[in-house]
């Protein structure tokens, strides 16, 4: 009997000891296990934060490419628009600024208009200025009276073509300044015009049929009196 409640009593106590043991590598097992655990979920939380800031870096690198995209629009709008506006200007400039040989022809009709020119008399002489005219023969040329004071009579000036041009010139009484106050009547008989013209010199062209005449006028270096000179020129 004692000896079967000693060997009852050592099996048990093998039997406590090996749950006590057990219970040690569970306890041990559930420690481990929970440190990794609080580790994996530690480390899933960094990631999760890593994650986070890197798709907040994503967002903010988006959205700069994006403003910057659009500026580049923009300065490229701004600069086709400045090219657009120097053309613009360009053009206005070579259109509108005298370039030779208008720069030229400016600074001699200022310099002709310091000597004591009218500047009217400079744009009549422009107004009357065209190419050289290739005509044939030499010109009829006539020297007549300038009329002081008064209307010029039908006897007066001169005339060409059998009287169908006639050409009178007058001036206001004790006046000097041929060049600006002469008053000159140009009368073609053929068509009933008369042509009234201030100043010397001038150039009129006239056609008579299948003829392109020119006529000019200018002063003569006889006192008193003015020359004209008629032209005989090919059409076209």
């Amino acid at each position: 009997m004692a000896l079967g409640r000693k060997r009852s009593r050592e099996r048990r106590q093998r039997a406590t000891r090996w749950l006590w043991r057990i219970s040690q590598t569970v306890m041990i097992l559930l420690v481990f296990l929970g440190f990794a655990i609080l580790t994996y979920r530690g480390a899933e939380e960094v990631a999760r934060a890593e994650v986070t800031a890197l798709e907040a870096r994503l967002a903010e690198a988006a959205e700069r490419e994006s403003t910057a995209a659009a500026e580049q629009g923009r300065l490229a709008l701004q600069l086709a628009e400045a090219r657009t506006e120097a053309s613009t200007w360009r053009t206005r400039h070579e259109q509108e600024v005298p370039r030779p040989p208008f720069t030229d022809m400016l600074a001699i009709a200022m310099q002709r208009i310091a000597t004591g020119v009218a500047p009217e008399r400079v744009m009549d002489l422009l107004r009357l200025a065209e190419n050289p005219r290739r005509c044939e023969g030499r010109p009829i040329i006539r020297r007549f009276a300038i009329r002081f004071g008064g209307t010029p009579s039908a006897d007066e000036g001169t005339s060409f073509m059998d009287g169908l041009l006639r050409i009178t010139a007058a001036m206001p009484a004790g006046a000097e300044d041929v060049a600006r106050l002469a008053n000159l009547s140009v009368t073609s008989v053929w068509n009933g015009r008369t042509e009234t013209l201030t100043g010397l010199p001038q150039r009129l062209p006239l056609t008579l049929g299948n003829l392109e005449l020119e006529l000019s006028i200018t002063a003569s270096e006889m006192r008193g009196f003015a020359q004209a000179a008629l032209s005989t020129c090919p059409r076209g």
